[in-house]
Parts: C-alpha cells; sequence; structure tokens
C-alpha cells in the first residue's frame, strides 16, 4: 500500500522513505512466517537470512531517518498549509479573473482594429517592425501577407514630395517640439495611385528620455481634399462676387465707409474660413444649391430654406421658377439659355424670391453649370446671398447722400456770398481810408492811409481769390502773389525799365485763409520796403518773389533784392516801424522763423510748416 501510495502521489516529498518503511515491513512479516514455516520445516539459513535483511533495512531507515528528522520538522503544518491553499486559491482566481479582462480586452481592441475606419500602427523604435492593422493594409489595396512589418515598407510608400514633411514632423515629436505627431501627407497604393491620409501618432519614452515606441493611426482623406478643392472653386467665386460688391461701394460718398469696413470684414472672415474650411455642404454661410436643367432643386442647404422660409422637402417640390419674381424671370431664363448654349460659363445678378409666407426677399444670385464628361449639361451649382439688408441700406443712402449734397450745394453757395460780402466791406473800408486821405494835410500821415488802404485791398484780394476758387477752403498762392504784387506795382508806379522783378513760384502751392491771410501781409510789407527804400535816384537792380515746397510739408518764403541793403546799425527786433513790426508779429502767427541776410542787397527767409 506505500509502494502504491508514492506511485499514486509523486509530488510527495521524500518518497524513497516510504519506500524503506515498505519494505521493512515486508521483511519483518516475512520472518514471523518463516518462524511459523520452520515449525515443520528446518531451513534456519533461509530465516537468518530474511532477519539479517529485516536488520539491514531497520538499521539503514533509523540511520537515514536522522538526516530527515529536521527536513521533516521544517515542513509547513497542516494550519500554514490550509492558509498558503487559501491565499494561493485566491491568487488563481485573481489571475483567472486578469485573464478574463485580458481576453476581454484583446477582443475589444481586435473588435475595434476590424471596425475601425481608421488604419492602425504600431512602431518599435528597438527592432525598427512596425505592426499593421488590416484596415491599413485595405486602405492602401494591399492583401494581409502582402506586406512585412519593416519599417522600410512604409517609408517608401511616402509621396517622395512629402517624406522630408513627414520626416521632420515625427523628429520634432521625438523632441517634444510637439505633443504629439499630426501630418498629411500621400501614400503610395498598390495599383500605384496616391491616396492623401491624415496621419497621427503618440510616441513613449522610457526612464532616459529616449523613445521606444509609437503607436498612430491614419485616416483616408482623399475625398475630403478633393470636396476641399471644389469648395475652395466655390469660394474663390463667392471672392470674386465680394470683390466686385466692394468695388461699387468704393463709389459711394463717406457715409458709406461703415459699411465698407463691414464688407472687408466678411472678406477677411472669408479668406479666413478657406483655411479652416472643413464643414459640409449643409453648413455654409450662404445659400447653395444643385439646380437641374429643368430648374427643379435637386439639393439645397439649409441657409437657403431659412432665406426663403420653405424646408427641404418642399423647396425640392418646387422650381426656382415658382419663387422668382415674375419681373426678374426673363432675365433669369435668358442667362440660363446663354449658359446652356455654351454662350457663357456663369452668371451674377440680382434679384427677388418670394419667401413661403409671401414676402419679397433680395438676394444675390451666382450661378455655374456642370457638365457630364460628354459635355452635355448636368446641373446648375447656385449660390445665394440674402442682400434684403443691403439694398434696403443702400435705398436708405442713396436718399441720405442726396439729402448730404443738397446741403453741401447750399453751404458752398452760403461760403461764396460770405467770402463776397467780406470782400466787397474791405474794399468799403479801402475807399472809406482813400476818402478820408484827401482832407488830410500831413505827408506822413497821408502815407499812413496809403499803406493801411494797401493792406486792406491785400486782404480783400485774398478773400476775392477764396469766392472765385473751386475749392472754397484754399487757393492757389502762386496766382494770388503775383496779382498782389502787381498791384503794389501799380500803385508805386513802378519802372519796368529799372526794376526787374523775378518770380519763382511752385505752382501747386495750396494754403487756406488762417495762412494766406498772413503770407500776404508779409509779401505786401516786404515788397512794399524793396520798391520804396532799396532803389534810390533811379538805381537799377531786381526783386525777387520765391516761394518753394520742401518734401516735409515746410514752406520757404524768400524776398530778397540787390539795391542798397540795410542800414549798418538795422536791428530787426528794435525797430519802431509797423511794418517791419507787422512782418515779426505775422511771421509768429505762422510758426515760422525770420533770417535777414545783408549782403549785396538784402534777403529775408522765412520758413513754415503748412
Amino acid at each position: 500500500m506505500l509502494v502504491y501510495f508514492v506511485r499514486q502521489r509523486r509530488d510527495v516529498p521524500f518518497d524513497w522513505i516510504f519506500l524503506m518503511f515498505g519494505s521493512f515491513i515486508v521483511a519483518c512479516g516475512t520472518t514471523h512466517l518463516l518462524e511459523v514455516w520452520t515449525l515443520w520445516h528446518p531451513t534456519y539459513w533461509l530465516s537468518g537470512l530474511i532477519k539479517a535483511i529485516t536488520a539491514f533495512v531497520s538499521i539503514y531507515t533509523a540511520l537515514e531517518l536522522v538526516s530527515l528528522i529536521p527536513q521533516a520538522l521544517a515542513l509547513p503544518s497542516p494550519a500554514q498549509l490550509e492558509t498558503a491553499n487559501y491565499q494561493l486559491a485566491k491568487e488563481v482566481a485573481e489571475r483567472k479573473r486578469t485573464e478574463e479582462i485580458l481576453r476581454e480586452t484583446e477582443q475589444r481592441w481586435q473588435l475595434a482594429l476590424r471596425g475601425n475606419n481608421d488604419g492602425i500602427w504600431d512602431w518599435n523604435l528597438k527592432t525598427n517592425e512596425v505592426f499593421f492593422s488590416a484596415r491599413w493594409k485595405q486602405m492602401l489595396g494591399y492583401e494581409e501577407q502582402e506586406i512585412s512589418n519593416h519599417l522600410d515598407e512604409r517609408v517608401k510608400r511616402v509621396h517622395p514630395d512629402d517624406l522630408d514633411c513627414v520626416t521632420k514632423a515625427v523628429a520634432d515629436h521625438f523632441v517634444k517640439t510637439t505633443p504629439f505627431y499630426i501630418n498629411e501627407h500621400r501614400v503610395l497604393c498598390k495599383d500605384g495611385s496616391y491616396k492623401w491620409i491624415l496621419d497621427r501618432g503618440q510616441a513613449l519614452w522610457d526612464e532616459n528620455g529616449k523613445v521606444v515606441r509609437m503607436v498612430g493611426s491614419h485616416t483616408d482623406i482623399t475625398e475630403h481634399k478633393q470636396a476641399e478643392e471644389a469648395l475652395s472653386s466655390l469660394l474663390n467665386q463667392l471672392e470674386t462676387i465680394v470683390e466686385q460688391r466692394t468695388a461699387e461701394l468704393t463709389k459711394i460718398n463717406e457715409s458709406l465707409e461703415a459699411e465698407i469696413i463691414h464688407r472687408q470684414q466678411i472678406e477677411e472672415a472669408l479668406r479666413e474660413s478657406e483655411q479652416r474650411f472643413r464643414a459640409t455642404f449643409h453648413q455654409a454661410a450662404v445659400g447653395i444649391a444643385h439646380v437641374e436643367t429643368n430648374g427643379r432643386w435637386s439639393l439645397v442647404n439649409q441657409r437657403l430654406c431659412d432665406i426663403v422660409g420653405y424646408t427641404p422637402r418642399e423647396l425640392q417640390l418646387r422650381t426656382f421658377q415658382d419663387i422668382t419674381h415674375p419681373d426678374d424671370l426673363d432675365a433669369d431664363l435668358k442667362y440660363v439659355e446663354q449658359m446652356l448654349t455654351g454662350d457663357i460659363q456663369t452668371y451674377s445678378m440680382e434679384k427677388r424670391y418670394f419667401r413661403k409666407d409671401g414676402s419679397i426677399v433680395w438676394i444675390n444670385l451666382t450661378a455655374s453649370l456642370v457638365r457630364e464628361v460628354s459635355g452635355l449639361p448636368k446641373y446648375f451649382i447656385a449660390v445665394i446671398e440674402d442682400i434684403s439688408e443691403r439694398q434696403a441700406a443702400l435705398r436708405d443712402r442713396q436718399l441720405s447722400q442726396e439729402r448730404l449734397q443738397a446741403s453741401l450745394l447750399e453751404k458752398e453757395v452760403l461760403l461764396k456770398e460770405i467770402y463776397h460780402r467780406v470782400k466787397n466791406n474791405l474794399q468799403v473800408i479801402s475807399s472809406l481810408l482813400s476818402l478820408q486821405s484827401e482832407y488830410i494835410k500831413d505827408k506822413q500821415d497821408v502815407e499812413i492811409f496809403q499803406k493801411s488802404q494797401q493792406r486792406i485791398a491785400s486782404m480783400a484780394l485774398i478773400h476775392e481769390k477764396m469766392y472765385r476758387s473751386t475749392d472754397l477752403a484754399r487757393i492757389n498762392f502762386g496766382e494770388y502773389v503775383q496779382d498782389l504784387v502787381a498791384s503794389l506795382c501799380t500803385s508805386y508806379e513802378l519802372n519796368e525799365d529799372a526794376i526787374a522783378l523775378i518770380f519763382n513760384i511752385d505752382e501747386h502751392i495750396l494754403l487756406g485763409l488762417d495762412t494766406a491771410l498772413p503770407c500776404g501781409l508779409i509779401i505786401h510789407e516786404l515788397v512794399s520796403n524793396a520798391l520804396k527804400y532799396a532803389f534810390p535816384e533811379g538805381k537799377k537792380g531786381e526783386i525777387k518773389i520765391e516761394i518753394l515746397e520742401y518734401p516735409n510739408k515746410q514752406i520757404l518764403l524768400n524776398i530778397s533784392d540787390n539795391g542798397i541793403g540795410l542800414p549798418p546799425n538795422f536791428n530787426f527786433n528794435n525797430t519802431a516801424s509797423l511794418g517791419w513790426q507787422l512782418v515779426d508779429a505775422l511771421a509768429t502767427q505762422i510758426d515760422g522763423g525770420i533770417n535777414i541776410k545783408n549782403e549785396k542787397g538784402v534777403e529775408f527767409q522765412i520758413l513754415f510748416s503748412v
């Protein structure tokens, strides 16, 4: 039985000791049987041999037990075994649950790989091997075993023009310049064509900061790219429409600037939306529709439905003729006929639609014809923009512009009348001074009256120029100076053979009243002094008047003569002459600096800003 037990329980420790005990029991039992046997048969030698064997087995077993007892005592007790068995059973249960979770996770992962429309890849950087999901291979037209798992299989399928871009994107992610790897590029398919894919990935770094693994996916975006190109063409048409409208609006008066700014904002928004534009047909900001050649709406977006107040189903049961205003229908049908015959490729017009509630909405329609490969008309693409508010605003602004123009005309007439009356009043004052001077006997007083009369005449001349100017705010200063100097020459009875007048005046200097008036008085005083004092006793010479405009909006006023010049002790700031004081005050009024040169005559330079 002990031998049978050892053979059935081969995991029992010290199984040899059981065999020794079994041998001892068999030998001992055999000696007892031989003692009974020797009662009838005297086989003492055999009985002694069996006892000797029994003794040898018992002694050997006892000796072996000496070294076995410490090991046997070290064996766990039943309680310890029970605790260990319980803990082991718990671990086994936990392991089974973990294995079950892993199996479920593996099943979900396999289902995700089979059901996901994206291709999955897993790159082991240590071995340079890449796992490609079945969907990844299916996208490119390959069977399961047609692509190896080496990295080169992926690299050689990237379009040569996109390889540098892909390499840089991966490198930037590896050095953590970008948090994720994402790139759009072309990949070679089995049939030799290329597909656009959106490739995304995330790297895994070890504790040393070295990339050991990268997992990602790629999505086929070829159709999306093609749709983007079609939408880009549509946006170009919209941009052309916007530019045309902007060109028209620029012709309207400054009161339309707010509308122009709004239009520019729309254009900027359109340009930005072109970069971000990934929305579908129904998310467009304008009405877009496919219209059959017989006029029936075949495909409409929500924006068009909002404009005309119909649901998509209601609108598709109608034609564009059903909702077009009768006054606009003939022109619309004429454009359609020209497109069908190939005379024009696209057309744009402003027209009216009837809304579902019977109201009228103004729209801007841009239509183009899509043809079959054979050239036959297929359908129209229509872009509809609601311009009702803009039409109302244009009507309001046209009315406001008419009122503004009438008001400006009225103010222009009033301003001319003011200039005319001021000029007349100054002439009356000049005439009064002339009459009053006839009663003055003192020659010096008469001269003072005459100077005042001449100064008033120079101011009246400015108002005369203002009255006759088309600008009403500025005069041509060159023409005014020449008329002013001519008037002074007449007053002083200039001998043209003795004194020559030289003018060097920029032709396009325009000055307002506040600047022209003090400049005119300064020129009056300086030219008058030159005519009176520079050439005594009929001496010959020349007077030069220069007015030059500099690029920094500064004007140089230069009055010079080659006469006798100023006295040696002349001090401009301490002179008691009213004329010199007037020149100084007027120069200060226009923020101009006076520079006097008393060499070979006298030269006055006044530089001021416009």
